[in-house]
């Protein structure tokens, strides 16, 4: 199940390292630009083929060097009774300045599908930038639902691709038929007859995708009530989890994208439907980005993340290979919280990365069940 082996090459500073991490917890511990983020976007890297600290993969490369690599070795618990999910596997890749997709070995062999990797292992991520989930606009945390639902449901991808090519072109019909809408407040029959093609296949896959979020925040939300719980049972208490559709609930998408189609053509494209859904936390009625404190705040972000986690892992006991990686997350909570957020933690039998600048701050973890590794430059 654990990552037993990371050996990376020309990684931002780190032009040579090694990493054997412990099947449970690893406080990663160091003075602030040695290198402790870069062995996490590493391994995030390698299982996503790109970094989460910037969409440009090229700076995460040594400035010195054409390329860089990142290998894996992975194994399976003794006491697993999983089968070909769980099995070892090595996993290597490859990006160089002069290319613009990945080079991947999975085993040895050379293999060309991103979804391979991603089925490979359950991967979650808490960064000093996770905390702008809540105050961000309605698309991050669109992406944040889409993550889960792409581990969930096989098709959601190609539907979701679907959905905005179909989109788009509706979108352009709209857009060029709104000047003369405005003017006469009529379409003619090749423009009704146009907009109509691409009527069918907007709604059947608006309500694929829209089915797929409504469970992915169903499934999820008893986790993060149970977690929210462990650190505020008052906050619990108050917080609600919902998703905002796109449209009126009460109403068939069908039967509203029709009595909304004047103000479509009024806009140029179209103002309602699964694009413009949306994850809303609330607080007592209102947003809780709006009311609660920047503690708070990070306290529902990362039950959140967690409750997503934990459902993925739960999802398909096949796969039983999962690794959450915590960049300087003591500098986001207080010490009673880091404490509460790893007795979470410890139920979740994943392995755990942990980056920090005080490795004193993790006294409460027991010796047999985690390491502490020091890196300087």
């Amino acid at each position: 199940m654990p990552l037993e082996l990371l050996k990376i090459l020309n990684a931002r500073s780190l032009k040579e390292y090694t990493l054997n991490p412990h099947p449970f917890f690893n406080i990663i511990y160091g003075s602030n630009g040695v290198g402790k983020t870069t062995i996490l976007e590493s391994i995030y890297l390698l299982l996503r083929s790109r970094t989460f600290r910037s969409s440009k993969y090229k700076s995460f490369i040594n400035h010195d060097e054409n390329s860089c690599t990142i290998f894996s070795r992975f194994s399976r618990n003794i006491d697993s009774d999983s089968d070909s999910f769980a099995s070892s596997f090595t996993l290597g890749i490859q990006r160089s300045k002069n290319l613009s997709q990945p080079i991947l070995h999975l085993n040895s062999k050379k293999i060309n599908s991103l979804s391979t990797i991603s089925n490979l292992v359950v991967l979650g991520l808490i960064t000093p930038e996770s905390f702008n989930l809540l105050d961000a606009g309605p698309s991050i945390r669109r992406k944040f639902t889409d993550w889960g639902v792409f581990h969930v449901e096989p098709q959601f991808l190609s539907d979701w691709r679907a959905y905005k090519k179909i989109l788009s072109s509706r979108n352009s019909l709209l857009s060029q038929y709104s000047k003369g809408y405005k003017i006469t407040n009529q379409l003619t029959k090749e423009q009704s007859k146009n907009l109509d093609c691409w009527f069918p296949q907007l709604v059947n896959l608006n309500n694929k995708l829209n089915g797929y979020r409504k469970n992915q925040i169903d499934y999820i939300k008893p986790h993060f009530f149970e977690y929210l719980n462990k650190f505020s049972t008052k906050l619990s208490g108050d917080i609600s989890l919902n998703y905002y559709q796109g449209w009126n609930k009460d109403l068939e998408y069908s039967v509203f994208i029709n009595k909304k189609i004047n103000e479509d053509l009024s806009s140029g494209f179209t103002r309602y439907g699964t694009h413009r859904g949306e994850l809303k936390i609330q607080y007592k009625n209102n947003l809780a980005r709006d009311i609660l404190s920047r503690g708070q705040k990070k306290i529902v972000i990362i039950c959140l993340i967690l409750a997503q986690f934990k459902y993925l892992i739960d999802l398909d006991k096949r796969r039983d290979h999962n690794l959450l990686l915590l960049d300087d997350i003591d500098s986001e909570l207080d010490s009673n919280n880091l404490s509460i957020l790893f007795d979470i933690l410890q139920t979740f039998k994943s392995q755990i990365i942990v980056t920090t600048t005080n490795q004193n701050k993790y006294y409460f973890l027991k010796n047999d069940i985690h390491q502490k590794i020091h890196i300087d430059s």
